[in-house]
């Protein structure tokens, strides 16, 4: 049996959004399959948890398919026809605003859980154990400055790297307060030609064309609206990689909803496929006999 192989080596740049983020399982998983394996990723926010759970768990694609989302913090239930149920609603928006504006948001509650879960992901181990260099970006709330980690245990790493400001409180280490990395650099290309990526392939699971519907409160408001910003000036920075993947969703898939995890998996096989071409004309291949187990 023949197994293609890519010539040249490449660095992978994982880009956020949120549950859309898991399009670049998809991605490793199709890249693979079709003989190309990047020599370095860079991600941000779920880029970086998804590329730092790729050269850290060798059950990689098993546990983020898996994982348990449960814990994680959703916005409130939009609206109900039911009086009750928009009291309850009504309720909900209440606290919502309440732990934003008296502590650091409605996903301090959910810390212990989703830094669990981060360590569940990447084995415990630090980001110096990977397989293949990985960093993980971040934004330090206090200087506005891009922070890129690459060492240490590697569930802060990633916390600190997708820690949504007002939905999760920040991490605090040696004096700053980390946050999610797209805040300073939503695709950081140069990291990863630092990294030796001297062809780079960013992957964006950036925001679908919402309907103005879908937007009926303000944790759906703020985080709606951070995303058409990032989007607005991220073409400047991802215009520095040699490919952009763009995988694309059935329908809308809010940030917090992680309820279709395989439907944003296969969005990023798709998009592999769809860019193949393009991907072996960069790349190129060679075939070389593969091993029977």
């Amino acid at each position: 049996m023949n197994k293609p192989v890519s010539k040249r080596s490449f660095a992978l740049v994982l880009a956020g959004g949120g549950a859309r983020g898991l399009a670049h399982a998809g991605v490793l998983r199709a890249l693979e399959h079709y003989g190309y394996r990047p020599s370095a990723i860079v991600g941000v926010s779920m880029g970086a948890i998804v590329g730092a759970t790729y050269g850290l768990n060798p059950d990689w694609y098993q546990a983020l398919l898996h994982m348990d989302t449960t814990g994680f913090p959703e916005p409130p239930a939009p609206r109900s026809p039911a009086l009750g149920e928009r009291l309850r609603s009504l309720k909900a928006y209440q606290n919502v605003a309440w732990s934003v504006l008296t502590a650091w948001g409605p996903g301090q509650r959910a810390l212990p859980y989703g830094m669990a879960l981060l360590q569940q992901l990447t084995l415990g181990r630090d980001l110096q154990d990977s397989t293949l260099p990985v960093a993980a970006v971040a934004t330090d709330l206090i200087s506005g400055q891009r922070v890129v980690l690459r060492q240490g245990k590697a569930a802060d790493a990633l916390y600190a790297s997708a820690a949504l400001a007002g939905v999760l409180p920040p991490l605090e280490r040696e004096g700053r307060l980390l946050a999610d990395g797209a805040y300073a650099d939503v695709a950081p290309i140069d990291v990863a030609r630092l990294l030796g990526g001297t062809l780079v392939i960013a992957v964006q699971p950036g925001p679908p064309q919402m309907p103005s519907r879908t937007v009926r409160n303000g944790v759906q408001a703020m985080i709606r609206a951070l995303e058409i910003c990032h989007h607005q000036h991220s073409h400047l920075r991802f215009a520095q990689a040699d490919l952009v993947l763009e995988p694309r969703f059935p329908w809308p898939i809010d940030t917090l909803d992680f309820g279709h995890k395989a439907v944003c998996v296969a969005a990023g096989m798709w998009a592999v496929r769809a860019a193949l071409p393009r991907l072996r004309e960069l790349l190129g291949v060679e075939t070389l006999a593969a091993s029977r187990a």
